[in-house]
C-alpha cells in the first residue's frame, strides 16, 4: 500500500471498528488516501485501531490533526449483555416499566416466544417515594430515608452503574438531581445516568429504557475510549478524538463516554452517510445502501441524496429495526438515528444444518477470533466466507493485498464436515446452498426497509460496500429484482471514508404540547426553540465553539390530537412566523398520508416534542487515488449457475466494460460479476453492475 508523506502533510484519519475487521482511512491535505484493514481485537478493540493507524501513517502520530471514530463496542455490549451490573432508581410503583413496555409483541401467536430479559434485574430496580405532577409541581416530597436504604441495597449488590428515572422528571428534574447527588456521595465510583439529562421527553417507558441503556453502556464505552485516548497520547499525538453519533455528526469522545446511547449505531451510520454522499455525487435519486461486513449486514433507503431518520429504534433483538410493526423483541432506544435495519448476517456468519435438514446462516458469527476456518486461526465452524472460498469467488490464497493468507483446504474441510455430510450432498453443492441461503437472509433485511414499507426495490440502485457487500451484491440484486448495482472505490473501508465528512453536532430536545393550529402557536414555538438553541450553543461552547460558528437544524415531532406516536417534521430555518407554522402543518399532513394512507384536514396538530441540533460544518475532504491494474490478467475456475466456469480475475483499473462471469479484486473487498451481468467503471472509479438478461 502507498504511504502518505507525513513529513509535509497534516493528516485526517477515520477508524471504524467492526466485529470482525477494523478499517482505517487516512487523507492528507493534498487529498491522497491510504486505506488499511486489519482484524479487530475483541479483547481490546483499541489495539486494532492503533495497528491500523500505524499501518496508514508509518507511526507518525504527531501529524494527526483529527481522528474520527465509529465503533461496535456499544452494540456488542448490548447484544452479548456484557456490561456492568446496573441498578434503577425510579418512582415507587414503576419498577416494572421495563418489562411492561408498550405491550407490543412481534410474534403475537407464538407461544414459545419470550422477550429479551431487561438489562436491569428486578431485584436491582428499586422504587423511591416521591411524586412530581405533569405541570412540574411537587406533589410528594422525596423520602430521603427510603432513598438511602435503596442506595444501601444497591451498594450491597455491588452495582456498577445506576439509572435514575422519575415520573415527570422531564418537566422538573429537582428530585432526580437530589438523588444523583446522594448516589455520587455514597457510590463515588459508580456511573450515573439521569433521565432528565439523557431524554427529557414524556413517556415513562421510552425514557426509562433509554436511560438504562445509557447507564449500562457508560462504563463499557467510557473505559474503551479512555484506553484508546491513552494509547494515542502515549504515541505523541494531541489529535482531537471524535465519535460518530447514530444520527450522523460527531461529538467529542468525552461527551460520547457520558452519553453512549447516542453513539450506539455509529458504525452502521457511517456507511449510510457515505452512501448518501455518493448518491448525491452520482445524482442517483433512489438508492438502497447495503453494507455487509464480517458479522452483520445493514440496509437503508436513501432518497434524493438524503437518508431517512427515525426518532427511535430497537436494539438487541434478532433484527435491529425502527419499524413499529416488529416492535417488542429488543430494547427501545429513543434517540434520533438514521433509519436502517441490521441483521446478524456477515462473512463470518456460521452455517448450520438442523435436524430436519434445513440450512441456517447466522446470526451466530465466528467474529475475528477465531474467525472463519479459512483464516487459519483455529475456526472450526463453516461460515459464509468459507463457502465463498469453496465456490472460487474469493482468492483462495490471500486477502488484503496478500497481507492475510487464507487456507482453502481448511474451508473445504469444514464445509464438507458441517454442511455436505449432514445433507448427503457434494462439497460444491453444499457451499452453493449456503451462499443462496445467505442471499435470501440478506434480502429479508432489504425487504424490511423496502417492500414492507410500500417501496418497490426494483426502482432503486443498490450501493454495496463493506468487506462482503460487493461479493454478495449481484446475488442479492437477483433476489430483489434490482437491475443496477454500484460498488464504490475502497468498498471494504467505505464506512470509515464516510466519517471524514461528518459535521460536529450537539442536540437538545424537550417535550412540549404546542397546538400548531392555535393562534398562540407562533409565540409558543418561538419561545421553546430559543431555549433549545441556547442549550445547544452552551454545549458547543464547552467544546470551544461559538454560536456565530453554528447553524441550527430544528425538528418538531408532530401528531394529531389523541394519537400516541409522532412524525418528525423539519422546521423551516429563520424566524418563526405564521407561514412557517403553516408549512410545518402541511408537511406533517403529507408525511401522515405517506405513512398511514390518510390525513385529517380538520384535525388539530400538536408538536409533542422539539429537537434542535447545533451544527459546526467540517472542512471538505477531496480524495484522489490511483487505481490498481494487473500486469497480466489471470483466470481461475468459479462456480456459477450450477457449473464451474473459467473466470477472469481483474483489478479495478483493468475494468472498462466486461461481461460476467468476472471477479474484480480490490485491496479490501472482492466484487463478483455473475453471468447475466456486465461491469463497467465510472470516471470516479466506481464499478457499475447492470443486468443484461
Amino acid at each position: 500500500m502507498p504511504r502518505i508523506d507525513t513529513a509535509t502533510h497534516d493528516l485526517r484519519l477515520a477508524a471504524d471498528v467492526g466485529g470482525t475487521f477494523t478499517d482505517v482511512v487516512a487523507v492528507d491535505s493534498t487529498g491522497h488516501v491510504t486505506r488499511h484493514k486489519t482484524l479487530s481485537t475483541p479483547s481490546a478493540f483499541e489495539t486494532g485501531v492503533v495497528v491500523g493507524l500505524e499501518a496508514c501513517i508509518n507511526g507518525h502520530f504527531d501529524r494527526i490533526c483529527t481522528l474520527l471514530h465509529a465503533s461496535t463496542v456499544a452494540t456488542n455490549a448490548i447484544l452479548e449483555r456484557r456490561g456492568p451490573r446496573t441498578g434503577l432508581l425510579t418512582t415507587e410503583g414503576f419498577r416494572d416499566v421495563l418489562e411492561i413496555g408498550r405491550l407490543r409483541y412481534p410474534r403475537l401467536y407464538d407461544l414459545q416466544w419470550s422477550r429479551s430479559e431487561p438489562l436491569v434485574d428486578r431485584q436491582h430496580r428499586l422504587g423511591v417515594s416521591e411524586r412530581i405532577s405533569s405541570n412540574g409541581a411537587v406533589v410528594q416530597p422525596l423520602d430521603q430515608r427510603q432513598l438511602e436504604h435503596s442506595i444501601d441495597v444497591l451498594i450491597a449488590s455491588k452495582i456498577e452503574a445506576v439509572a435514575i428515572c422519575l415520573i415527570n422528571a422531564y418537566v422538573n428534574d429537582q428530585h432526580e438531581k437530589s438523588i444523583a447527588a446522594i448516589v455520587r456521595k455514597k457510590m463515588p465510583d459508580v456511573a450515573i445516568s439521569e433521565s432528565a439529562d439523557i431524554l427529557p421527553l414524556i413517556g415513562e417507558y421510552d425514557r426509562t429504557s433509554t436511560t438504562v441503556i445509557n447507564a449500562f453502556l457508560q462504563p463499557v464505552v467510557g473505559a474503551y475510549l479512555r484506553r484508546l485516548d491513552t494509547a494515542l497520547r502515549s504515541r505523541n499525538t494531541d489529535a482531537a478524538l471524535l465519535m460518530l453519533q447514530s444520527s450522523g455528526g460527531v461529538i467529542p469522545a468525552t461527551t460520547a463516554a457520558q452519553r453512549p446511547a447516542f453513539v450506539l449505531e455509529s458504525g452502521p451510520t457511517a456507511g449510510v452517510m457515505s452512501a448518501a454522499q455518493l448518491a448525491r455525487d452520482l445524482d442517483l435519486p433512489h438508492v438502497l445502501a447495503f453494507d455487509m461486513g464480517g458479522t452483520t449486514a445493514k440496509a437503508a433507503v436513501i432518497k434524493h441524496g438524503e437518508p431517512a431518520f427515525t426518532p427511535e429504534l430497537e436494539v438487541g433483538a434478532g433484527m435491529s429495526s425502527s419499524s413499529r410493526l416488529t416492535r417488542g423483541a429488543g430494547y427501545l432506544l429513543r434517540t434520533p438515528s438514521i433509519d436502517l435495519v441490521e441483521i446478524g448476517a456477515g462473512g463470518g456468519s456460521i452455517a448450520t444444518v438442523d435436524e430436519a435438514g434445513g440450512i441456517s446462516v447466522g446470526p451466530a458469527s465466528a467474529g475475528a477470533d477465531p474467525g472463519p476456518a479459512c483464516y487459519g486461526l483455529g475456526g472450526r465452524n463453516a461460515t459464509l466466507t468459507d463457502a465463498t472460498v469453496v465456490l472460487g469467488h474469493i482468492n483462495p490464497a490471500s486477502l488484503l493485498g496478500s497481507s492475510m493468507t487464507l487456507d482453502a483446504r481448511a474451508a473445504e474441510r469444514v464445509v464438507e464436515k458441517k454442511i455436505a455430510r449432514p445433507l448427503g450432498t457434494s462439497l460444491i453443492e453444499a457451499a452453493d446452498a449456503v451462499h443462496r441461503i445467505a442471499a435470501a437472509e440478506l434480502a429479508r433485511a432489504m425487504r424490511a426497509v423496502t417492500s414492507e414499507r410500500g417501496i418497490d426495490p426494483k426502482m432503486f440502485t443498490l450501493i454495496a460496500f463493506g468487506g462482503g457487500g460487493p461479493g454478495m451484491a449481484a446475488a442479492l440484486a437477483n433476489t430483489l429484482n434490482v437491475q443496477r448495482v454500484v460498488i464504490p472505490p475502497g468498498p471494504g473501508v467505505f464506512s470509515a471514508t464516510g466519517l471524514l465528512g461528518a459535521d460536529l453536532r450537539w442536540m437538545s430536545t424537550q417535550s412540549t404540547q404546542i397546538n400548531l393550529t392555535s393562534p398562540d402557536a407562533v409565540r409558543c414555538l418561538a419561545t421553546e426553540l430559543k431555549k433549545l438553541q441556547a442549550r445547544c450553543a452552551s454545549l458547543a461552547k464547552t467544546g470551544g465553539f461559538h454560536q456565530r460558528d453554528l447553524s441550527f437544524e430544528m425538528v418538531a415531532d408532530c401528531r394529531y390530537f389523541g394519537q400516541s406516536f409522532e412524525l418528525g417534521v423539519p422546521i423551516p430555518p429563520g424566524r418563526v412566523t405564521r407561514r412557517s407554522v403553516s408549512e410545518i402543518c402541511t408537511c406533517f399532513e403529507s408525511l401522515h398520508l405517506d405513512m398511514y394512507g390518510h390525513r385529517d384536514p380538520d384535525g388539530r396538530i400538536f408538536a409533542a416534542a422539539l429537537r434542535v441540533t447545533a451544527v459546526h460544518p467540517s472542512s471538505p475532504v477531496r480524495m484522489t487515488e490511483a487505481l490498481a491494474t494487473s500486469r497480466h490478467i489471470k483466470h481461475r475456475k468459479a462456480w456459477f449457475n450450477g457449473t464451474w466456469q473459467r473466470t477472469p480475475i481483474l483489478r479495478r483499473g483493468d475494468v472498462r466494460v466486461v461481461d460476467g462471469p468476472a471477479i474484480v479484486e480490490d485491496y479490501d473487498a472482492t466484487t463478483v460479476v455473475p453471468p447475466g451481468w456486465k461491469c463497467s467503471r465510472q470516471d470516479l472509479g466506481g464499478l457499475v453492475l447492470e443486468h443484461t438478461s
